[in-house]
């Protein structure tokens, strides 16, 4: 039984409250790059139980004054506006060569008429191959940096030099796809296509063009954290407006044990529906037209499931996000938490 009201001296008053767990499982990619990935079997497998996506935009983020040797890929992340982000990454060091291979370095390059001499300027990204032409890896600045801060790829930088002043972003509109894999539904997506072609480059740079700049962030729900409490009461500070307050039988251990067992699993659409609101009425991004103003009052959400409260976290985010109405600080490996060394394979 639900309800706001007291309940009666025989019955224990309860609630329930719940953190959902929003990760990514692919870096930030422009729409651009999306438009390239979207038919890769490897990336569509990281993507295949993502649900949310995040459409979003910065400055033209490019490698500057590349410098490749025998020892080391030597490069800085620029954007043309902040101070660029000297950088060197050893292949040996990462496991991604041996010592002595030969690896080819594919350069692609952003302005419409490539130098071909070091230091190489304005570089879009990188792809690697054996000698007998297999496919390693590729890496965009955006990817590269997701790979340092999430996957503990080893990039030396300059001391005092701030990676993520280059991972800050605007958010034109959130989504969520539930009912169809999410690049299907990013596909000649109405939203898309219109913040593609109303939403001018925001960088000076000469090679900036819109659909380099307006990238996609796409989340899954990877955890949930199901709190209930006994004789948690309207009080309670978690509670918040208008708390669902269960009435459990003391004598009834099976009302009690099942009280005890989240009504919730991994991959409910109520999951989806509360992060996906829980984020636009946080942000308000522009070209959302529904707000949920009356959060946490939405239709499907964890409220229907008799949750009292529910927050979010985002877990391998590496991001600023930013409207003019909300900013959200990065998430950052803990320092006594550092991950394994990742698959740099796609």
């Amino acid at each position: 039984m639900t309800g706001t009201a007291a309940q009666t001296d025989d019955k224990i008053p309860a609630m329930r409250f719940a953190k959902i767990i929003a990760s990514t499982t692919y870096p930030i990619v422009s729409a651009y790059e999306f438009d390239v990935l979207q038919e890769e079997k490897v990336v569509r497998e990281r993507w295949t139980k993502s649900t949310i996506y995040l459409i979003v935009q910065r400055p033209l983020t490019y490698f500057d004054n590349v410098v490749i040797d025998d020892s080391y890929i030597r490069f800085e992340i620029a954007d043309g506006e902040k101070p660029p982000l000297p950088c060197r990454i050893n292949l040996v060091a990462n496991g991604i060569s041996t010592v002595g291979e030969v690896v080819d370095i594919e350069v692609g390059f952003q302005s419409h008429e490539p130098n071909t001499v070091q230091p190489l300027r304005n570089v879009g990204g990188f792809k690697l191959f054996r000698k007998n032409g297999d496919f390693i890896l590729w890496w965009s600045p955006q990817k590269l940096l997701y790979e340092m801060l999430v996957n503990d790829l080893i990039v030396e930088i300059a001391e005092g030099s701030d990676p993520f002043a280059f991972l800050d972003f605007k958010i034109h509109y959130i989504g969520q796809s539930f009912s169809q894999k999410v690049w299907d539904r990013l596909t000649r997506h109405k939203k898309m296509q219109r913040i593609l072609t109303r939403e001018r480059e925001v960088s000076n740079a000469p090679e900036a063009r819109a659909p380099f700049e307006i990238s996609l962030i796409i989340l899954q729900v990877t955890g949930l954290d199901d709190m209930p409490m006994v004789f948690g009461d309207a009080d309670h500070p978690m509670a918040g407006p208008d708390p669902i307050v269960f009435a459990l039988d003391p004598e009834d251990g099976e009302a009690l044990e099942r009280f005890g067992k989240s009504p919730v699993e991994l991959g409910d659409e109520a999951l989806t529906r509360e992060v996906e609101a829980y984020l636009i009425h946080l942000f308000k991004p522009a070209y959302n037209e529904v707000l949920f103003d009356n959060y946490p009052r939405i239709a499907g959400g964890m409220r229907d499931k008799g949750y009292s409260w529910t927050t979010l976290s985002l877990d391998r985010f590496p991001a600023f996000l930013h409207t003019d109405h909300h900013v959200m600080e990065p998430w950052r490996v803990p320092d006594e938490d550092q991950p394994e060394q990742p698959d740099q394979s796609s």
